[in-house]
């Protein structure tokens, strides 16, 4: 049963065709004020910490946020690199955590420029088999493109995974404090995702304008209980 104060956040923060305007409006009045960060600090003296010199470290410093992606085909191979962020291990375990087990998360993805069977396809990715299901046909970019908005976009990304959320597997063991656990879980997937993208020089970029109603349509969700949590843009780098 779903938590109601968490469908109606929900419901509030929805974006669409009237709301994406008032979302960008909101933005520009942010950006043309001055705004200083408040930091936290204490009367004590920081105590410094020896840096992080291992190979997960410099991956870590190496995550950037980069929307320039080239021209050039992304290889169908790599795509099991790219979902190996939300796998599941020989051994039965997750790539991410999640409250009592309920994986209220699900991830699509459209691949607008990847070669091999599936490019030009929406797919949804099987964890436990490691494997992309064919939803549909992608339409052209022109047609869908303000449906994934992403300022200063530069190309076409090569494959835009979406972070769909059926939170009622939450909601039903933990109530309106499921809701939470549930968006923290898209953060685990994502970060996991950020962190595979750097490791193999890929660029990448989340994605937090989605108009929720377009894409759902998008993934073949209409009139389910779905909800977009979060994109990512992902791609080869522009030369």
């Amino acid at each position: 049963m779903s938590a109601s104060l968490y469908d109606l956040f929900w419901e509030n923060s929805k974006l669409g065709a009237v709301t994406s305007r008032t979302f960008r409006l909101r933005l520009d009045e942010y950006l043309a004020t001055e705004h200083e960060p408040d930091d936290l600090r204490y009367p004590a003296a920081p105590v410094a910490l020896p840096r992080s010199r291992d190979a997960l470290g410099r991956t870590m410093q190496a995550r950037r946020s980069e929307r320039a992606f080239s021209d050039r085909p992304l290889p169908h191979r790599q795509l099991g690199t790219l979902f190996s962020a939300f796998g599941v291990a020989e051994d039965g375990s997750r790539a991410f955590p999640s409250a009592g087990a309920t994986y209220p998360l699900e991830v699509f993805a459209l691949l607008p420029n990847v070669s091999g069977p599936l490019g030009g396809s929406v797919v949804h990715y099987e964890p436990l088999e490691h494997a992309l299901t064919p939803v549909s046909e992608l339409p052209p970019w022109e047609e869908y493109r303000d449906a994934v908005y992403l300022e200063g976009l530069v190309g076409v990304p090569h494959v835009i995974v979406v972070f769909v959320l059926l939170p009622d597997r939450m909601t039903a063991k933990y109530g309106e404090r499921g809701g939470r656990f549930a968006l923290i879980e898209v953060g685990h997937a994502a970060q996991n995702l950020a962190l595979r993208l750097a490791r193999e020089g890929m660029a990448g970029c989340a994605i937090g304008g989605l108009l929720d109603e377009r894409v759902k349509s998008l993934l073949g969700l209409e009139g389910t209980p779905a909800q977009i949590a979060l994109g990512y843009a992902c791609g080869l780098r522009a030369k």
